[in-house]
């Protein structure tokens, strides 16, 4: 992909060679209430001193009013052209200045934004001179790094307005209805023949018992489609909106390209009926003379080797089963059909899409439970799943509605469900597949309410109604003579002599076993992954998580967003979902999609790390480490490598220069020259008894922790100073060393916890590293307590405070440090 690139006027001619850095500092004092625990006179005497400062400025504040137009007069007179300043509300701030600074035509880039009243006023209010000092040593931390700033550009990236959504189950459908309806090309891809999913296989859905195959309305101009509450698939023209593909019997082969222009091959085998032409008149099956087990409806019948799924969802068409069908030696259907639909010498096709952005809604399956030995499934005939059961249930299924005994076809009349079958099993799937109790107690009721004299027992470890109105379907199943038996069956034994299913289980509640008798045992197994997952996740580059199913960016605020620029996901792609749920995630997946290409571009900032190729060679330690996929390597010579940064990939984190073993890598907003510059300053000035301590937080959790307590005045000592990177990840063990080197007694480094990192990895890593450097610092004859690591969250700041103290006294107990 080619960026677009471009300087602004407020930044041409400063790449090349870089102006003298003026720094204008600008002192908040919060209405004058800091003012009474830090000196200003002291601090804007000190400052007039400091080598670079050309301005130095007291106010208010400086993030708005006559404050921020202070800042914007002093750049657009040159009097300054890098800005440091104090503030009270940092990144609210931080946000208003730089706007404020880059339409004065000064890079946003080259403004440094401290909080002196969280990080120091605040928690040393009871140490008014020290906090004072401190407050030296962070202003002039500031400058340093403000000295050493360069200007960084933004990069546009071209985005195509279409989507490739996969899979075509509810969600898949909902999601594809909702963008073609914002007006963007999109393709919905399915693998099977027919569109629907497990919805068309289900018959209803709770918790409103009506058709599980239905969608919201489209919202384009369909003539004839009336916009209510919801819709059949089959009636919703969903369809003919003009720009919506359906691509069936299709799967995705190869995904190359960047977000925001995606080139996707897309395998479709032949359907050998052309869809054009089909009228689904039904001669063809009728002179079909092949006949196998129908896996659409669990096997209970025998289906054509053409055939079309009822109740039809889309596409109106027959299809060929090509491992069934006789081809050329057979074409009767061919002989008969009248609109000469039927091609028997279709191939397969390859086809290569042009998209923005892709959504994986492809779904989950039932768990196989031929592998749970005890219950014999596969073995017994009249053992079967939930999805069977539902094909049963189904008015134009197998059965016609009435639930038998697959074994003979008679009507079973005593039935007993089994929970959490391949779930809640250390053995198979430890999770719980959420769905699966609601769906015993749906067709529990169902089946005693349309055969009320059908004996019908559910055996639960625990019964799990969650949802908005769930309970009302235990309480309903109750009352209307559906048993339940607290425990999970040992095994289920077949009794030969009378076609009886006999289910061994200890009743928890009544502490006593049971041999109940069944005509059909219901497995209500375990909700597992799409079989094609794993292939899939490979050819998109995104991640699956333990359990098998497709891994969110971010379990809690980003469901359906995965680490991938421009690939999202939605319904049980990511976890078994109820129907509800599906249709929600499917409308997240397409608003956050059309979010992502609406403009037809992808603007970003380059704060991005870049390699130096002079240095770079052949480790492969930033492709394998960066949590984005956005380092490759390249050749470069005969047998030589060097790492390529992606732009637009790339996230800024730093974890790559953290890896980096010869410091061939390094961050345009953070160099190495900029983390030595503040360190030194930080670690310049004590003004206090104790010893200096120096903590590398990460922008996170792991500074918002400090915000936290800074904001709860929560006192810690003043001799803790706190240098700011974007993740611990960019941490290396020369940081850390160095900062002893630079007079730090001791070094805490706080970050992300390890589950929570905000850039997935950064955290982990730095733990390994911090254990590293202990190891070096006792080789060095250097205590290895003095280096420790913490792990927090925003309202963990009693835990800094805690670890700030802690730290302080332990390098206290452990004397002065004389490095030679």
């Amino acid at each position: 992909m080619t960026a677009k690139k471009g300087l602004s006027k407020r930044s041409k001619g400063k790449v090349k060679k870089m102006e003298e850095a003026k720094v204008g500092v600008f002192l908040s004092d919060c209405g004058g209430q800091i003012a009474k625990i830090l000196d200003f006179e002291a601090l804007t005497g000190f400052l007039k001193t400091v080598n670079g400062v050309a301005l130095v400025a007291r106010g208010s504040e400086f993030w708005r009013g006559q404050g921020l137009q202070a800042i914007v007069d002093a750049v657009k007179e040159k009097k300054i052209n890098r800005v440091v300043v104090a503030e009270n509300i940092p990144k609210i701030s931080e946000i208003a200045i730089t706007k404020a600074v880059e339409e004065a035509e000064l890079n946003p880039h080259l403004v440094e934004v401290l909080d002196i009243k969280d990080h120091c006023a605040w928690p040393h209010k009871d140490t008014p001179k020290e906090a004072t000092e401190k407050a030296k040593a962070m202003l002039l931390a500031a400058v340093e790094k403000a000295k050493l700033l360069e200007p960084i550009e933004k990069t546009e990236f071209p985005a195509v307005k279409s989507v490739l959504v996969i899979g075509g189950g509810i969600a898949g459908i909902q999601a594809a209805e909702d963008l073609a309806d914002m007006g963007f090309q999109v393709y919905l891809v399915e693998k099977e023949p027919f569109l629907g999913g497990l919805a068309a296989k289900a018959v209803r859905f709770f918790p409103t018992d009506d058709c599980a195959i239905c969608i919201q309305s489209p919202t384009s101009d369909l003539k004839t489609v009336t916009q209510t509450s919801r819709k059949c698939v089959y009636r919703s023209g969903f369809s003919e909106i003009p720009n919506l593909n359906v691509l069936t019997n299709s799967k995705i082969v190869k995904v190359e390209g960047a977000p925001g222009n995606f080139k996707v091959t897309v395998e479709r085998k032949p359907r050998y009926v052309n869809e054009k032409k089909c009228v689904a008149c039904d001669l063809c099956t009728s002179v079909c003379p092949v006949e196998v087990p129908d896996e659409y409806n669990a096997k209970l019948k025998t289906r054509k080797a053409i055939y079309v799924n009822k109740p039809l969802v889309y596409p109106p068409v027959y299809a060929i089963d090509a491992k069934a069908c006789k081809f050329h030696e057979c074409a009767k259907c061919v002989e008969v059909c009248p609109t000469k639909a039927i091609e028997l010498d279709q191939k397969t096709e390859h086809l290569t899409l042009n998209v923005g952005s892709v959504i994986v809604a492809t779904g989950f399956r039932e768990y196989d439970p031929s592998v749970i030995k005890e219950y014999h499934y596969g073995e017994y005939p009249d053992i079967v799943t939930h999805l069977e059961l539902a094909r049963m249930l189904d008015a134009f299924g197998p059965t016609n509605g009435t639930v038998v005994r697959p074994s003979d076809g008679k009507p079973a009349k005593r039935i007993v469900f089994v929970q959490c079958v391949g779930s809640r099993d250390r053995r198979w799937n430890p999770y719980c597949s959420s769905i699966c109790c609601m769906i015993s107690l749906k067709h529990a009721t169902l089946i005693k309410s349309a055969f009320p004299d059908t004996d019908v027992t559910i055996c639960y470890i625990d019964i799990r109604t969650t949802g908005r109105e769930h309970e009302y379907y235990y309480e309903r199943a109750r009352e209307i003579g559906v048993k339940f038996v607290k425990g999970r069956p040992a095994e289920i034994v077949h009794d030969p002599a009378t076609n009886t299913l006999v289910v061994e289980v200890e009743d928890e509640l009544l502490r006593r076993l049971l041999e109940l008798e069944a005509d059909l045992v219901v497995l209500a197994t375990a909700m597992v992954s799409s079989e094609n997952a794993r292939e899939l996740a490979e050819i998109l580059g995104i991640e699956l998580d333990q359990d098998g199913f497709f891994k969110e960016y971010n379990a809690k605020l980003r469901p359906t967003e995965t680490k991938r620029r421009g690939i999202f996901l939605c319904g049980g792609a990511t976890f078994p979902k109820d129907a509800p749920t599906a249709s929600l995630h499917a409308h997240s997946a397409a608003v956050k999609a059309a979010k992502f290409l609406m403009n037809g571009k992808i603007v970003k900032d380059l704060k991005v790390a870049v390699v130096n190729e002079d240095y770079c060679g052949d480790c492969e330690f930033c492709p394998v480490t960066c949590p984005y996929g956005a380092i490759t390597l390249e050749p470069k010579g005969e047998g030589h490598f060097v790492a390529r940064v992606s732009e637009l990939l790339c996230e800024g984190c730093g974890v790559c220069v953290g890896t980096c073993p010869v410091g061939a890598i390094e961050l345009r907003h953070l160099k190495p020259s900029q983390i030595s510059a503040q360190m030194k300053a930080l670690l310049s000035i004590n003004g206090t008894s104790k010893p200096l301590v120096l903590a590398i937080s990460c922008s996170e959790c792991g500074n918002a922790a400090i915000d936290s307590s800074g904001m709860a005045m929560m006192s810690y000592p003043a001799n803790v100073r706190v240098l700011r990177v974007p993740c611990t990840g960019i941490v290396q063990v020369q940081h850390i060393l160095e900062a002893f080197k630079a007079g730090a007694q001791g070094v805490m480094v706080v970050g992300c916890k390890p589950d929570g990192c905000h850039y997935e990895v950064g955290s982990q890593k730095t733990h390994k590293k911090v254990e590293l450097a202990k190891t070096l610092l006792k080789a060095y004859g250097i205590e290895p307590e003095r280096l420790e690591m913490f792990n927090l969250v925003y309202i963990e700041g009693d835990k800094f405070a805690e670890a700030a103290k802690m730290m302080t006294e332990r390098v206290e107990k452990l004397g002065s440090l004389q490095l030679a």
